[in-house]
């Protein structure tokens, strides 16, 4: 089988009409690379990657593919055409060199674009894999459940919003059969924070998981005076505690000193600084997302190394990629989920056919790859081809 075409196409959502903030920052508009990867016997690898540096607006308000989706046009499709698709490990390697070769940065793009189109590519190539095969990915990974739990991820401030309407909003996803949480926290004290944490407890009881999300919104001492004052909340997790400067050190000092285990990894490029945080940042939840850097490939390497230190992998965001690893890997621990339209178009218009959410638990198709298809009038409706 070899590779005879690969294309790339931006989805871009503007924001939310209600903004959504995190501790720091509002949620902006919400945009999808699709990588399509072709080959001589018909089939299609599928993959997506998400984050910034997708797409370019003119002053005109016009959008035009940028950043990693010319990377993927223009950098990585010249390497792969007429390659074996199958051949991932050796592509990855020579898609990855563009990160430290002599010249990299000369067509203007970043690393953090390079890694962001290496996963596009790298996450159809697996899809590839698994049609191939004709198993779906996880079974491909050695995987014997197709079931995986999945949190809901919400308790984001806006405008007017009372604790009582947080409230309220967690029990709607008790009520869509979710028994695992995360909530946004370090846009307000401390102890305003751990009011809205002890009322959604109070009202949900100890049977709902709750895990909170500072996004990088405390400082060390801020962060371990939060963590002391929601131990007594059976918190299952704490995230991204720490400002993004001490994201390692700092990090290990806030685990050391709670009983609360720290998650972190969302933004880790690669399995080095994936290393570092689990050596040296002390968290007992890896969230590496592969869908928005380096794909399928460096994801297992990351894996692996969590097995051998006791870290569970609970990976961030598209949950219909996540899935697969989950179900696949024995430290699999859980996927999230955002199933508000608003707040996450991507799972509710991209696909005509995908995994279903149900009772907390996300089920994969029993079909080859992933299991998707894409909803071709979306990507006439809002693509952008590179």
């Amino acid at each position: 089988m070899k590779i005879t075409d690969v294309e790339a196409i931006v989805l871009v959502w503007p924001p939310p009409e209600e903004h959504f903030w995190t501790s720091l920052r509002p949620i902006g508009r919400i945009n999808e690379l699709v990588v399509r990867v072709y080959t001589d016997e018909g089939y299609v690898g599928i993959g997506e990657t998400h984050g910034s540096g997708l797409f370019r607006e003119a002053s005109n308000g016009d959008l035009s593919a940028a950043g990693a989706s010319r990377v993927v046009i223009d950098g990585l499709k010249p390497m792969l055409l007429g390659e074996d698709p199958l051949d991932n490990e050796r592509l990855w390697q020579k898609m990855f060199g563009l990160t430290h070769q002599r010249g990299w940065s000369l067509r203007g793009w970043d690393r953090t674009q390079i890694m962001a189109a290496i996963a596009g590519v790298d996450i159809a190539l697996w899809d590839l894999k698994g049609k191939a095969a004709n198993l779906p990915v996880y079974k491909l990974l050695g995987g014997s459940r197709d079931r995986v739990p999945c949190y809901v991820t919400g308790g984001y401030y806006q405008e007017g919003k009372t604790t009582e309407d947080l409230v309220h909003e967690c029990q709607t996803y008790v009520d869509l059969g979710y028994n695992a949480i995360k909530l946004k926290i370090g846009g307000v004290s401390v102890e305003e924070d751990v009011a809205r944490v002890k009322a959604v407890r109070g009202a949900l009881g100890p049977a709902v998981d709750l895990m909170v999300d500072v996004n990088e919104g405390y400082d060390v001492p801020s962060a371990i005076r939060a963590a002391r004052l929601l131990e007594p909340l059976r918190i299952r997790w704490l995230e991204e505690p720490v400002h993004w400067y001490d994201n390692v050190a700092g990090l290990a000092q806030v685990g050391a000193a709670t009983s609360i285990p720290i998650a972190s990894g969302e933004g880790a490029l690669h399995r080095w600084q994936a290393r570092d945080l689990i050596l040296h940042g002390g968290i007992k939840i890896m969230q590496f997302d592969c869908t928005r850097a380096a794909g399928i490939t460096e994801f297992l390497k990351i894996a692996g190394f969590c097995a051998m230190q006791n870290v569970r992998m609970a990976p961030h965001h598209d949950p219909q990629i996540h899935g697969h690893l989950v179900a696949g890997l024995p430290n699999g621990e859980i996927v999230e989920t955002f199933p508000a339209a608003d707040r996450d178009p991507v799972w509710s218009e991209l696909f005509a056919v995908r995994p279903e959410i149900k009772n907390g638990e996300l089920t994969l198709l029993d079909r080859p790859g992933w299991g998707l298809e894409l909803n071709e009038g979306v990507l006439r409706e809002r693509g952008v081809w590179a």
